[in-house]
């Protein structure tokens, strides 16, 4: 049986598992292109869907200038229906947060903790077995917008060359 051993005092110390399985911080937006001719696509930020028809664009960018300034953002542009009954643009910034896309198949996860600080990024691509990804070292950028005719995602490592992370269509 898994976790054979865990009991007596450390099965009175643990937490219960619906607290430890809790979304914490800004949370997880998830990003799934089940298409990419015509796009179609599904956003979840944490437990709600984001209607495609209300996304007006996902941009992602997390870089380092030449002058060593730090770029970590990522911002949904979505459209929301006032009281009035009138569709109103709208900008959420989500870091804090994890964003998992998933798209031709690929993945791209990005965790960020701290929006003043490029040293709590994390980004890791693709999926192995184990449900790991490989995280990325030596990368001064990385760019993602999706929008309803759009989907690229580009890293630019510190030696200037920049990767698309997609193949294309």
């Amino acid at each position: 049986m898994f976790g054979a051993g865990r009991h007596t005092d450390e099965h009175a110390a643990r937490q219960p598992a619906t607290e430890v399985a809790q979304i914490q911080g800004g949370g997880l937006v998830l990003v799934v292109v089940t298409e990419t001719s015509p796009l179609s696509y599904c956003i979840f930020l944490n437990n709600r869907a984001v209607p495609q028809e209300n996304v007006e664009s996902l941009s992602v960018a997390v870089e380092v200038s030449d002058a060593g300034d730090p770029v970590v953002r990522a911002t949904l542009s979505s459209y929301v229906t006032t009281v009035a009954g009138e569709r109103s643009l709208q900008h959420k910034e989500l870091f804090p947060c994890t964003i998992e896309m998933i798209a031709r198949e690929r993945r791209l996860v990005v965790s960020c903790e701290d929006l003043n600080s490029i040293d709590t990024v994390w980004i890791a691509l693709g999926l192995h077995p184990d449900g790991a990804g490989r995280k990325i070292s030596g990368a001064k950028g990385l760019r993602i917008l999706l929008t309803n005719e759009l989907l690229d995602a580009k890293v630019t490592w510190v030696d200037g060359d920049a990767e698309d992370l997609l193949p294309p269509l």
